[in-house]
Parts: structure tokens; C-alpha cells; sequence
């Protein structure tokens, strides 16, 4: 099982804060916003006449298989990495 994140950040841009932040995974990088849009990890919010896309914090679980098993769209920091961490033990019981 394996945990990596992704933003629109360049590749330089994510290795300063990985290691500022001492992250124990991997920050790719979406510039293009590609896999973001793949995803559904793209809000796209309209003002004025004006388009502009964030990134929407979203977590995916994904089994050995590639299937996505579990998708948490209104992610709060406090108490989610243990919510991730029990439905993945959950998943490799399975």
C-alpha cells in the first residue's frame, strides 16, 4: 500500500515543502491539472467573467486491485489520517 499526495505545485516547488514539512510521502506534481481533473479534485468557481480552478482537498483510497474503495470529500486534518488508516487496515483484511 502505498500514500502519496498531489498539487498544482512544481516538482522543485513540492521538494522544499516535503521537506519542510519532513512528509514521510511523496508530493507529485499536477501542474497541468490533469489527474486533479481525472479525479474530480478540481473546483472550478466562476466570478465575474472570470474562470478560476482549485484544487479541492480530497482523499482516495485505492485497493491492490486499482479499484478506488473509498473517496472522503470534505476532508478536516484533525482525526482524518486515522479515519484513512482504519479503512485501508479494513481494506487489507478484506
Amino acid at each position: 500500500m502505498g500514500l502519496a499526495g498531489i498539487n498544482a505545485d512544481t516538482l522543485a516547488g513540492n521538494l522544499t515543502w516535503s521537506d519542510r514539512l519532513r512528509l514521510p510521502y511523496p508530493l507529485l506534481s499536477d501542474p497541468e491539472r490533469v489527474a486533479a481533473d481525472a479525479f474530480g479534485g478540481l473546483m472550478r468557481l466562476g466570478i465575474g467573467g472570470w474562470t478560476i480552478e482549485l484544487f479541492r482537498r480530497r482523499t482516495i483510497l485505492a485497493g491492490r486491485d486499482g479499484m478506488i474503495a473509498a473517496i472522503w470529500d470534505k476532508v478536516h486534518v484533525g482525526g482524518h489520517a486515522a479515519q484513512v488508516l482504519a479503512a485501508a487496515r479494513a481494506l487489507e483484511g478484506a
